[in-house]
C-alpha cells in the first residue's frame, strides 16, 4: 500500500453543467481532506457539488455554497473529510463557466492490483 499526498487544482469550465474536479484513480481510496473554492468573477455564484459514486452508477447531492466576488470559502471544515472509492467522483458546477477555481488536499491509498481483483 502506498501513501500519496496531491494538491489538485481545477476549474468549473462548463456553465451550467457539472464539470468532473477529481476522479479516484483505479485500485485506490482516496480522502479529501480540504476543498477550497475561489471566485474571480465579479458577481456571486452558488456552486452545486455532487458525489459520483461509481459502484452504483449515482450521482449524489453534497453541497450548495455561495461564492462571493473575488472571495472563497473552504467547504470541509471541523476535521470532517470526503471518502472516495476507486472511479468516485467529486463534480460541480455554476452558472458562469471559467470563473469558479477549486483547490483540494487528497490523500490517495493505494492498493496492490492482486488485492483488488476478485
Amino acid at each position: 500500500m502506498a501513501n500519496v499526498y496531491k494538491n489538485v487544482q481545477a476549474k468549473i469550465t462548463s456553465a451550467g453543467s457539472y464539470d468532473d474536479m477529481y476522479e479516484s484513480p483505479d485500485a485506490t481510496s482516496s480522502l479529501v481532506k480540504t476543498i477550497k473554492l475561489f471566485n474571480t468573477h465579479s458577481g456571486d455564484l452558488d456552486v452545486d457539488i455532487k458525489v459520483y459514486d461509481a459502484s452504483g452508477a449515482t450521482d449524489y447531492e453534497w453541497d450548495k455554497v455561495s461564492v462571493a466576488a473575488s472571495n472563497s470559502v473552504d467547504l470541509l471544515t471541523f476535521n470532517n473529510l470526503i471518502v472516495l472509492e476507486a472511479g468516485d467522483k467529486l463534480k460541480m458546477q455554476c452558472a458562469t463557466g471559467n470563473v469558479i477555481k477549486m483547490t483540494a488536499s487528497v490523500l490517495q491509498i493505494s492498493r496492490p492490483t492482486e488485492v483488488t481483483q476478485t
